[in-house]
């Protein structure tokens, strides 16, 4: 029955090639979108999975002049005592407050250096040097090289690019803001953007000696799950109160809202496309149904042939419907192919950059800001069957009505026609 299936839908092939070409273009719009979709959703999740994070907190104020030792960019200061309050939250698997500086540096400090004061302990478990393949590593730990300690207090780790550009190893001198650091370690970073990244890494309680304030100016938290994150984000504007008057503003970042500020168009122009392909795959199902019921109309005769030589209505119907479906398969495949390398071509040349205020390199920083967020098809794959089997569904559909009015054919109609 297959054989003679395919041949019907050559024979047919005006028809079938309508058919084919709708299903073809709405499965690949289908199967475009959503692999985008989940592109654009791997790329705001990596920053936040490198540095182990659900939600980074920031106050963004004015500009000031650039001093020897500064808030990076727009970054304000948010006292020490919120962090510990926000621990404190249910729900708070893990928190910690990072210090993003900008520091003169270079032996006569004509230079500026990216520096970010970590919590020693917290290094490993959340923020922008977090151990693990998805973010860091020591480039020279078999010759030596380590993390910083809660006991280190003119210690640095340096990013590989960085000691590069300057000559340092081991044992090497960095200069901030007029004071000595000796490196005691090279940090490797993945590709792709991190949060709060800095050029130079110094324990957070020197950072804060050298600004002057007990501060830190990024909250990065850690959730049990996303409720959770949500309750947390609305306690957020009571424990870390802003001055609007002075233009003040409290940011809180996560992978659900990073996008918006940074492809806002993109989003806009692939949420539309979304709502085509809903469209389209409407309209073509219309048309599908509507084709194959009128086939029926028009093999009456050649229904009554078959009738008069033996076949029974169930025969009939399990014809008409095996051809539609070898339509939506044929077309899905196709379809989900066509818009999966269309999703694939878009994302490999498409790139957005993290916000500023999440990674805050000035303009004359000597070495490339880690800000690319990377589009990635992993996990597209189920939605991408889901548009094949939205195509198989639509055949499937369509050549269960077409075989319905076949089996209500009455004999003697299809007989007359003979």
């Amino acid at each position: 029955m297959l054989q003679y299936a395919l041949k019907e839908l050559i024979r047919r092939r005006s028809r079938s090639l309508l058919l084919l070409f709708g299903l073809v273009v709405c499965t690949a719009l289908l199967a475009a979108s959503l692999s985008i979709s989940q592109a654009m959703r791997n790329a705001a999740r990596q920053p936040f999975q490198s540095a182990n994070a659900d939600l980074v907190v920031q106050k963004e104020l004015a500009t000031c002049p650039f001093a020897l030792v500064k808030h990076a960019g727009k970054l304000g200061g948010i006292p020490w005592s919120a962090v510990e309050e926000i621990r404190k939250l249910p729900g708070v698997e893990i928190a910690t407050g990072v210090l993003e500086l900008w520091a003169t540096s270079g032996p006569e400090e004509t230079d500026r250096a990216v520096v970010t004061g970590l919590v020693p302990e917290d290094q490993h478990r959340i923020g922008p040097v977090k151990r693990g393949e998805d973010c860091c590593n020591l480039a020279d730990h078999e010759v030596g090289g380590r993390y910083l300690n809660e006991e280190d207090d003119h210690a640095c780790l340096v990013e590989k690019p960085y000691a590069e550009k300057h000559g340092l190893g081991l044992g090497g001198q960095v200069t901030l803001g007029g004071e000595p650091f000796t490196v005691v370690g090279t940090l490797e970073a993945a590709p792709g953007a991190r949060i709060s990244a800095g050029e130079v890494y110094i324990p957070l309680a020197k950072a804060q000696d050298l600004l002057g304030e007990e501060t830190v100016n990024a909250i990065m938290i850690r959730a049990k799950d996303q409720d959770a994150a949500k309750a947390i984000e609305r306690e957020l504007p009571r424990i870390i109160p802003v001055d609007t008057a002075q233009g003040e503003k409290l940011v809180v970042t996560n992978d659900a809202n990073v996008m918006s500020s940074v492809a806002g168009v993109a989003l806009l122009a692939q949420s539309a496309t979304t709502w085509m392909a809903a469209l389209v795959v409407g309209v073509v199902f219309l048309l599908v149904v509507k084709s194959s019921l009128a086939s029926v109309g028009e093999r009456v005769r050649e229904i009554g042939t078959m009738k008069a030589v033996g076949w029974r209505d169930a025969h009939v119907a399990r014809l008409l419907a095996l051809e539609s479906a070898l339509v939506g398969m044929i077309g899905g495949a196709v379809g989900t192919a066509t818009g999966w390398g269309a999703a694939w071509l878009y994302t490999s040349h498409t790139s957005v950059q993290l916000p500023s205020l999440l990674n805050s390199y000035p303009a004359c920083a000597q070495t490339p800001p880690p800000v690319d967020m990377h589009f990635s098809l992993a996990g597209s794959g189920p939605l991408v069957i889901g548009a094949f089997l939205v195509a198989l569904a639509i055949g499937v559909i369509s050549g269960y009505l077409a075989a319905r009015r076949a089996s209500t054919l009455p004999p003697a109609e299809a007989l007359r026609r003979v």
